[in-house]
Formats: structure tokens, sequence, C-alpha cells
């Protein structure tokens, strides 16, 4: 894995929002929560972290983070929605 993928962010939605015992169901709900609970500034830096993985276009190194993060082992087309749902949810706010 690119050890230049830092999103801390992302990392910290995974660990502490979207952890184990969470389903793919509650996503939307977990994303309020965040938007809920955190600052703004920490909401603009998941966006702009999701934005970038977006840009970036690199899925193998995206799903061996989120694998070692959220501890889930996700498909690229899964993973694509995932993202695509949290930035959707967190525009909601």
């Amino acid at each position: 894995m690119n050890e230049d993928l830092k999103y801390d962010t992302f990392r910290y939605f995974l660990e502490c929002y979207f952890n184990p015992s969470a389903n793919y169901e509650e996503l939307e709900t977990l994303v309020k929560e965040f938007n809920s609970t955190e600052e703004s500034k920490y909401r603009q830096k998941l966006q702009q972290e999701l934005e970038q993985i977006f840009q970036l276009d690199n899925w193998d190194d995206i799903q061996e983070f989120v694998r070692k993060h959220a501890m889930r082992k996700i498909n690229s087309d899964r993973l694509t929605w995932f993202i695509r749902t949290i930035l959707h949810n967190l525009n909601q706010s």
C-alpha cells in the first residue's frame, strides 16, 4: 500500500463511525451523526479527502486502506458507492 495515503479524517470516520459493528444500511445515519457531532472544518476535510480519492482513481490502495482501518474487504464497485454515499450525505448538512 502507498504509505503516502494519509487521509486522517477518512481514517477517523472509518474507525470511529463506520467501525466493524456498523453495517452498510446505517451509512447515511452515521454520516448524519458525523455532520451533527463534528466541527465544520472536519466535515470539509473529509469531503476534500474523499474528492481526492476520486481524482486519484487508485482503488486498490483505497481498498487496502478501508480493509486496514474499517476491517472490511470491499470491492471497487461497493467502495465507489460507499464514498459517493458519504459525499452525498456530507453535502446534505
